[in-house]
């Protein structure tokens, strides 16, 4: 698959921590990473290395993977208003 200008993928708030999607990431693309100092051990998926391969999603036991052009948050040409927000919070924590 070609690699899309910026992933579709994130993880809500509701990740309970498994690592079922970290496991399911490609292993050269590895986009998917645990927030550190996170309570709970939540994941993210870093926008700007996933290949929206939606290999994760369907594994997750939570569903708590989306993909942002079906979740109707993509807002013009990549605007991810809900990504930023979960990708500043994953960010706090590191």
């Amino acid at each position: 698959m070609a690699k899309a200008s910026q992933g579709y993928f994130y993880i809500d708030q509701t990740c309970i921590g498994c690592g079922a999607c970290e496991h399911a990431c490609p292993g050269k693309v590895d986009a998917i990473h645990r927030v550190e100092d996170d309570f709970l051990g939540r994941f993210v998926i870093d926008p700007a290395t996933c290949i929206n391969c939606g290999v994760c999603p369907p594994l997750c036991p939570v569903m708590c993977i989306h993909d942002a052009r079906t979740e109707g948050i993509v807002e013009g040409r990549g605007g991810y208003r809900a990504i930023d927000e979960l990708q500043a919070w994953a960010a706090a924590g590191r």
